[in-house]
């Protein structure tokens, strides 16, 4: 029985792990992404403008 519990109970934490991950990944998407997306824009912008590369 105290096997059943922990088994039962380390499963609701992976569970609750995973629900968070995947909220975090989706608020990745959402704000992380195009910020990302728009900062290398930004910088292909500036090397084509200027021609160097740093």
């Amino acid at each position: 029985m105290k096997k059943l519990i922990s088994t039962v109970i380390t499963v609701a934490i992976i569970v609750v792990l995973a629900v968070v991950a995947i909220k975090l990944l989706g608020f990745a998407l959402r704000v992380v992404l195009p910020i990302a997306i728009l900062a290398f824009i930004a910088y292909v912008i500036y090397v084509l403008v200027t021609g160097k590369r740093h």
